[in-house]
């Protein structure tokens, strides 16, 4: 489970949402968000803080634990947003699946030299632990536009597969991360969609290749899971008249045992996800994309969900499913 950095490709955030979530970072407090326990720095801490040790913390999100530690020194203002960054992930994820995937994480954060989120990796022995890479300079923007740290957590979700068909953790975790920070409002409907019509045909099959389990590049992999992971959701949401989507098929997984300590076949995490919702879409979609290469008419889809144009078509035959993806 491994991510890096990524460049941002505009504006995530329009100017009025930026402005509010702005105001709230800087005062290290999301009312709105208020999933996690707010922090209160013990005597612990400020004798970690006064003598150059690792301070660590608790941070409650439902009823999971996050063991937060940064290992290397960094001012009383960095700490308190990166502790609001780690709160405010963590919080998007768990309202996607209902609870936070995991009972207990460790994140262990590192300074660097340079600004933004410049890495983050799971382990998941000898305990699951989330290292992630830390610029010291990092701004309030950088930390708001931030998208590994879900990326990685919504990864906790899913269990361990082999290696060759890890296209659907990561599709699952490229999809996702979108819909969930956008859900809390930390990224713009119209930045999510943009994003995924920017990057999604990097998933698509080119000359030669055939199914998704014999992905050749990891942009084919990962991209290409995320286009299996939109036309279930799409596919769902519009025989479910918008009641049920990959969301809760997701949920199902997690609610049958199914997370990153246990290894499971690709076959049990779909079969598992469609039980949850009552249909087979999951399982039939990956019968017809896992050995064949599958193209998919990517134009032809944003044409039906209403975003081929400057704004939202509202009359799209699929606008309902479209608003209900993000929302």
């Amino acid at each position: 489970m491994k991510s890096t950095a990524q460049g941002s490709s505009g504006p995530l955030l329009e100017a009025p949402m930026r402005r509010r979530l702005l105001a709230a970072f800087s005062q290290a407090v999301w009312p709105a968000l208020a999933l996690g326990r707010p922090f209160e720095a013990d005597a612990a801490d400020l004798r970690g803080q006064a003598s150059g040790q690792p301070v660590a913390e608790t941070l409650s999100v439902l009823r999971s634990r996050l063991e937060l530690q940064f290992a290397t020194a960094l001012s009383p203002s960095m700490q308190a947003a990166a502790r609001t960054w780690v709160r405010t992930s963590a919080d998007a994820v768990a309202r996607y699946f209902g609870r936070f995937p995991v009972p207990r994480v460790d994140l262990l954060i590192v300074a660097e030299d340079g600004r933004g989120i410049l890495g983050a990796v799971t382990y998941d022995e000898p305990s699951l632990l989330i290292r992630i890479r830390l610029g010291r300079e990092t701004t309030e923007i950088q930390f708001l536009e931030d998208q590994l740290l879900v990326h990685e957590m919504v990864q906790l979700a899913m269990p361990r597969i082999p290696r060759s068909q890890n296209w659907l953790r990561e599709g699952v975790a490229s999809y996702v991360e979108g819909v969930a920070r956008c859900r809390v409002g930390l990224v713009a409907p119209a930045t999510v969609w943009r994003r995924w019509a920017e990057e999604m045909p990097q998933g698509q099959p080119r000359a030669g290749d055939t199914g998704l389990d014999h992905a050749a590049t990891w942009a084919r992999a990962r991209w290409g899971g995320a286009i299996f992971c939109l036309l279930a959701d799409v596919e769902l949401l519009r025989r479910s008249s918008q009641r049920q989507g990959l969301q809760q098929a997701l949920q199902g997984v997690l609610a049958a045992g199914g997370h990153c300590g246990v290894s499971w076949s690709v076959d049990r995490i779909l079969s598992t996800a469609d039980a949850s919702v009552g249909r087979t879409t999951l399982t039939d979609l990956y019968r017809r994309m896992k050995d064949s290469p599958e193209p998919v008419d990517l134009d032809g889809l944003w044409r039906s969900l209403g975003i081929a144009g400057i704004a939202p078509d509202e009359d799209a035959p699929l606008a309902k499913v479209r608003r209900a993806i993000l929302s």
